[in-house]
């Protein structure tokens, strides 16, 4: 009938519509991806004091600084407060990390998308890319049937903080059993794509991560201010299959995620909205330097390729809880909509 034909092209012209959006999207990401400049290692030295986990940065003040841009997972568009600062640290059995994102503060106690949140990952497996999350070509749109398949993909996703349930400076411990850490959500993760996310779930399972956060202006509310990040994770772990394993002389693969809770002022952070180091797709590398300043056995910094995924019906992110830390591409997004629309 004619209104069908009727309904029927104006879909498919919405349709076309979309598709081109998120084409030049896709083209102005890559743009600003060649642009950006990316952090090639952070430094990180032994100690033979531990930095107390508190949120108070006078203890790190005599160690090297890192400065990295963040920029859009999706869109490469750069984080509009600043850079994130990186500061590391190890002794006989942990690392620490200081991480410093500034912007404005923002906090609900009911909703974890008003509220900042962050992320570490580290390769694991020789194929894994920083880029959608390891990459497994196999789990595009969902884990691979055989999960072996994806192994070379692999990587960990530790101290993945959401903050709603926590507090200003009080440090959150460690868990075992699982890596789902139940009273501050400070999850430790391993996926091989954004389809295929997990806590910490092998016969060997912990959450070895602790943290203590704050923000710099909270009381003032102004726009000035950071949001400070101290963490620490044992250098090895019970289980080798969900978590890369650190020990000073070596350099591993390194990015970091932030998930700004002002994206949308009214409903917060959104998955895909989140910030990453790397210029979307480099490994920055993690050197844990010896005694003498070096390492023994590097981590090359490589450029990963973005491969793009069959324009098929693209379900949404899951596995694990909460944020996704890379988003898949705009190729993706603009299948899962054009699927919606017809």
């Amino acid at each position: 009938t004619y209104y069908h034909q009727r309904k029927y092209y104006t879909t498919m012209i919405l349709a076309k519509n979309i598709v081109l959006a998120f084409i030049g999207a896709s083209l102005v990401a890559r743009q600003t991806n060649a642009e950006c400049s990316s952090l090639e290692s952070i430094t990180c030295v032994p100690t033979s004091t531990a930095p107390t986990l508190d949120g108070d940065v006078s203890d790190w003040s005599s160690i090297e600084s890192f400065e990295s841009s963040l920029v859009g997972a999706m869109t490469g568009s750069e984080y509009p407060h600043g850079n994130l600062k990186v500061q590391c640290v190890y002794d006989a059995e942990k690392v620490y990390f200081l991480f410093e994102v500034p912007g404005p503060y923002r906090f609900d106690t009911e909703d974890n998308h008003l509220c900042a949140a962050m992320s570490t990952m580290m390769k694991m497996g020789p194929d894994a890319q920083l880029y959608n999350m390891g990459g497994c070509p196999l789990a595009a749109t969902s884990c691979a049937a055989d999960p072996t398949d994806c192994e070379d993909y692999k990587v960990d996703i530790g101290g993945h903080w959401e903050l709603s349930t926590t507090e200003q400076g009080v440090a959150y411990g460690v868990n075992d059993g699982t890596g789902d850490d139940a009273v501050a959500n400070k999850d430790d993760e391993y996926s091989t794509s954004p389809f295929c996310r997990s806590d910490d779930d092998d016969a060997n399972a912990a959450n070895e991560w602790e943290g203590a956060w704050l923000h710099t202006a909270a009381d003032t509310n102004t726009t000035d201010g950071s949001y400070i990040f101290e963490m620490s994770r044992t250098l090895s772990t019970a289980s080798s299959e969900s978590d890369a394993q650190l020990m000073g002389g070596k350099a591993t693969d390194f990015g970091f995620g932030y998930w700004d809770p002002f994206e949308n002022e009214v409903s917060g952070w959104s998955d895909a909205g989140h910030y990453v180091t790397g210029c979307q797709t480099n490994w920055i590398s993690l050197r844990l330097v010896d005694d003498s300043g070096e390492v023994t056995e590097d981590a090359p910094v490589e450029e990963a390729p973005v491969e793009e995924t069959p324009a098929e019906d693209t379900p949404t992110p899951a596995a694990g809880s909460g944020a996704t830390f890379v988003g898949a591409s705009a190729s993706v997004v603009a299948a899962g909509i054009l699927a919606y629309v017809l």
